[in-house]
């Protein structure tokens, strides 16, 4: 109910759902309602809001969860804060959680939507480090962001946009897909529930 109310941009109507919870019914947040909060501020264009609430669970001692981070960094991209989406996951081990495919994903999806080539180079690079490789679904499904964002402009600038979107990425990863064929990798048997995700990238070992 809270994200739907920030979806409307409902900011208030959320806020009161979240403070009779807590204050009337004595309910004790979970990390699900405080990243819906998250989430709710980041649709209301309300970001000092939704970094404070995430500061303050990192700050809890409680172990940080990989969901809570991917709905910051969301949150920045909704906002087309790329920058600042970035530089949170550069400074990601000082939280205590490692970011997984689905972090990965949704970064490279709202880089390359926004065409944001640096940024795109600068999160392979981060990847790489991790021993993380993306496969062609990766890169397929960030090609679709491209041009899903392309059919969205005026229509004198929708080829050229497109055109310009995809040689980005196409320049950017090109080092990448060279690897695929290249790089020693070990079978890994995800649970149930995370085999999805883990299929958009190999794991280097």
């Amino acid at each position: 109910m809270i994200t739907s109310y920030g979806k409307a941009r409902q900011r208030e109507r959320a806020e009161s759902v979240f403070e009779k919870m807590t204050v009337e019914m004595k309910y004790t947040p979970s990390f699900i309602t405080f990243e819906s909060m998250i989430t709710m501020y980041g649709f209301c264009d309300c970001m000092s809001n939704a970094r404070e609430i995430f500061d303050s669970m990192v700050g809890s001692g409680k172990e940080i969860r990989v969901s809570t981070l991917n709905a910051m960094l969301s949150v920045y991209c909704m906002n087309k804060l790329h920058s600042e989406a970035q530089l949170l996951l550069e400074n990601v081990g000082g939280l205590g959680v490692r970011p997984d495919s689905s972090t990965y994903k949704l970064l490279y999806k709202a880089y390359t939507k926004a065409n944001q080539k640096e940024l795109v180079e600068r999160l392979l690079k981060r990847m790489e480090r991790d021993g993380v490789v993306p496969n062609k679904k990766f890169f397929l499904d960030a090609l679709g962001s491209s041009k899903s964002s392309a059919e969205g402009s005026e229509s004198n600038r929708r080829s050229t946009n497109s055109q310009n979107a995809t040689k980005s990425l196409k320049t950017a990863a090109s080092p990448y897909f060279s690897k695929l064929a290249s790089s020693p990798r070990k079978a890994i048997h995800p649970r149930k529930e995370d085999k999805k995700e883990i299929e958009d990238i190999d794991i280097v070992v």
